[in-house]
């Protein structure tokens, strides 16, 4: 399964509250990412802070969802995706494509439902 698959399940689990199953998802990105040093770290933290945050029911901390408007996953694709451009570790990079790549994937989704 590709990681633009994976994270489409990821975010299907975490919107519909299905967390194991995003753990179990989280598990297959890391045995992926474990190669790819800082960067795969940073990715991942990205997702598990998601989770978490989630799991814990935090009003604060930046959770995406399928519920998100099509504006607003388009403005959230293009932030993050100048925030990779303009950083320098691998971590902060890694960090941001994940969240990058979960905007995009959520857009995708978002699409195909209005079809």
């Amino acid at each position: 399964m590709k990681r633009k698959e994976l994270l489409a399940r990821f975010l299907s689990c975490l919107t519909s509250g299905r967390y194991a199953e995003a753990e179990r998802t989280l598990d297959v990105l890391r045995k992926r990412l474990a190669k790819k040093g800082d960067w795969g770290m940073g990715y991942l933290i990205a997702l598990e802070g998601m989770l978490n945050a989630r799991r814990a029911n935090d009003e604060v901390a930046f959770i995406l969802t399928l519920e998100e408007d099509l504006g607003e996953l388009k403005a959230l694709k293009r932030e993050f995706g100048s925030r990779v451009k303009s950083l320098h570790g691998d971590y902060d990079k890694g960090f941001f494509s994940a969240l990058r790549e979960l905007a995009s994937v959520a857009l995708e989704l978002r699409r195909q439902e209005a079809m």
